[in-house]
């Protein structure tokens, strides 16, 4: 049978239910509860830090010193960054060792559990979900969010938005107009609750997640 016979008979019935057609034109975000402020950024961290993950209200004039203090707070002494632009000076983060994942994977593989942080970049947060956009690339591979104890997202104020579609297409214009072949959307540390319904924090992923806003 058809699609258009499906959705006739459908008709015919008169059943209560909304259409596909109808729905596909709507913005999903339209059914999530916005939060009371009416303020997408106030909205985005309440709503991130419900998902467990910790927010730093930073700028582009501190972000190495709440970077400093993030590091110094964990405790943590091995630093895996991007290959690429980075919005601060990587020569002025204070930690006894830095990696650029500059190389094939394969190079060094042996030592990819070493690397107990993570400062990697994110092109939205959304505030319906408090979330944050990761797009994989070259130059910011996805394990760079999996394998270090700490991840740490740098979110620009500007980049927030309402939905997860409007972060899409946030995207797009990141990557010269097309999506990148690889995005995710972090809400916070990695958790399960498989296991007897009990949560467990850092399963499949960072144990430690923090949003930067700056």
């Amino acid at each position: 049978m058809s699609r258009s016979e499906i959705l006739g008979k459908i008709k015919a019935g008169k059943h209560e239910m909304e259409m596909i057609d109808d729905v596909a034109s709507k913005d999903p975000v339209n059914f999530i509860v916005d939060d009371p402020s009416g303020d997408l950024y106030t909205e985005f961290k309440t709503r991130i830090a419900a998902n467990m993950a910790k927010v730093v209200e930073s700028s582009a004039k501190n972000l190495v010193k709440d970077l400093n203090k993030i590091i110094a707070d964990e405790g943590v002494k091995n630093l895996i960054y991007p290959n690429g632009e980075l919005p601060y000076d990587i020569a002025k983060i204070q930690i006894e060792n830095k990696f650029k994942y500059d190389k094939p994977i394969e190079e060094f593989k042996p030592n990819i559990f070493d690397y107990d942080i993570s400062i990697i970049d994110a092109f939205c947060g959304v505030s319906s979900h408090g979330v944050c956009g990761v797009a994989s690339s070259v130059n910011q591979p996805r394990l760079m969010s999996l394998t270090p104890k700490v991840c740490v997202m740098l979110l620009r104020k500007e980049d927030i938005v309402k939905s997860i579609s409007a972060g899409l297409h946030k995207a797009k214009e990141r990557n010269g107009g097309r999506l990148p072949t690889n995005v995710i959307y972090i809400s916070g540390p990695s958790r399960t609750a498989d296991i007897e319904l009990v949560t467990v924090i850092g399963v499949h992923g960072s144990q430690i997640a923090y949003v930067v806003i700056y």
